[in-house]
């Protein structure tokens, strides 16, 4: 019985090791990217805050005057709340109350676009980033690329960070 268990035990041991050696024969290239960085540059190569910037820059300056128009009221009813009469105090209210539900809910409502807007784009360069990596990859024989965040250690020429970014179109 005690040599079935050392028998055992000795191809348990053979069998685990070979298993190593043939998972460091599979993945014997790896390359790092550091995709943080990488998507910056090219948010900032494609002029991503400024096309969305522009993008929403007619309904932006909307709210600013509404903003502006409601401070005025509040302005108005402050000076001149006492001096008005009950009728004119309660429609000013009103109408200031409304104005900024309707600033509240336009405000809200471009934020959510904006967001929507920036995910899409950010999505776009993913894709991108995806692309790259994997042309990269492939013309410099590497078996497997990993974000650089997840490397403790990595020798700097595995990093194809700059690679990718200008592999980007």
């Amino acid at each position: 019985m005690k040599s079935f268990l050392k028998a055992a035990g000795l191809s348990v041991a053979v069998l685990t090791t070979s298993m190593y050696a043939s998972a460091a024969d599979a993945a014997q290239k790896v390359g790092y990217v550091s995709t943080g960085a990488v998507m910056s540059q090219l948010a900032k190569k494609n002029n991503l805050n400024e096309k969305l910037r522009g993008e929403f820059k007619d309904r932006v300056a909307e709210i600013e005057r509404l903003k502006e128009k409601l401070s005025e009221g509040v302005e108005k009813l402050k000076r001149n709340g006492e001096l008005m009469s009950e009728d004119e105090r309660v429609k000013l209210q009103r109408k200031l109350q409304s104005m900024e539900s309707d600033y509240k809910l336009k405000v809200k409502a471009l934020q959510e676009d904006q967001r929507k807007r920036g995910g899409q784009e950010e999505s776009k360069l993913v894709k991108k980033l995806k692309t790259a990596v994997d042309q990269v990859a492939e013309q410099e024989g590497y078996d497997m690329v990993i974000d650089a965040n997840a490397v403790l250690y990595a020798n700097p020429s595995d990093d194809l960070s700059e690679k990718v970014i200008n592999a980007v179109k």
